[in-house]
């Protein structure tokens, strides 16, 4: 995606943000800059059904260890897995973020995060990510139908990284945002998607972004 096409898009998830606050009860209004929309996230009334997919903590390689799974250049690894090889992805000294960083894999390298527990995704449905980034830069997110084939937690990681491979995949607009050393909590649009089961997996970089993300849920727009 050229730079020109990405502000573009940009632009675009702004207003789809500032509405989505709008409908979710929060004050905001399309002429607001990022930098003022997003931390309105944190203002969504409680009580909204959600379902939360990581979240990061002591507990967190055991209770999400074997439901995120990776594609890196070694192959298939359930995040309790990568973490023992790479010590600073999933960490205490990092609060157990999931941290795409230099130290453990050099510059530039391409990490595949899968969600092996498919969700039910509606148009009404929201995916946040709470996250800290070095940059702002395109990022890509998908969703992917659940298998109606019975298979292991690894085989499942398989099968959803070749449908991204193979082109199969619904791509989820999404931006990785420059937060500054902050964490920020940022709501992604689902009105185009079909109401089903999904995947849910996104690709991060250890390039300038080099994010660190706290939490994965899905929301549902009520209105």
């Amino acid at each position: 995606m050229s730079i020109a096409n990405y502000l573009t898009a940009l632009d675009a998830q702004r207003d789809q943000l500032a509405r989505n606050l709008v409908t979710m009860g929060v004050q905001a209004s399309e002429s607001e800059k990022l930098n003022t929309l997003v931390p309105k996230v944190l203002l969504i009334p409680s009580g909204r059904p959600e379902v939360t997919l990581f979240c990061n903590g002591t507990d967190a390689l055991t209770t999400y260890g074997e439901s995120i799974y990776t594609f890196y250049i070694d192959g298939y690894r359930s995040i309790a897995g990568f973490a023992d090889v790479y010590p600073h992805f999933c960490c205490a000294e990092n609060a157990y973020v999931l941290y795409y960083n230099q130290p453990d894999f050099n510059w530039g390298a391409v990490i595949y995060t899968i969600c092996i527990t498919p969700v039910r995704i509606t148009p009404a449905s929201r995916i946040l990510l709470t996250y800290k980034s070095g940059a702002t830069d395109a990022g890509e997110m998908w969703l992917v139908r659940k298998s109606s084939q019975q298979m292991s937690p690894a085989e499942t990681a398989r099968y959803i990284h070749e449908k991204l491979s193979g082109g199969e995949a619904i791509s989820v607009p999404f931006g990785w945002l420059g937060s500054v050393g902050n964490y920020i909590s940022v709501l992604h649009d689902c009105s185009g998607v079909s109401a089903d089961d999904y995947y849910l997996a996104w690709k991060a970089m250890t390039d300038n972004t080099s994010p660190m993300i706290r939490t994965v849920k899905v929301l549902e727009v009520t209105t």
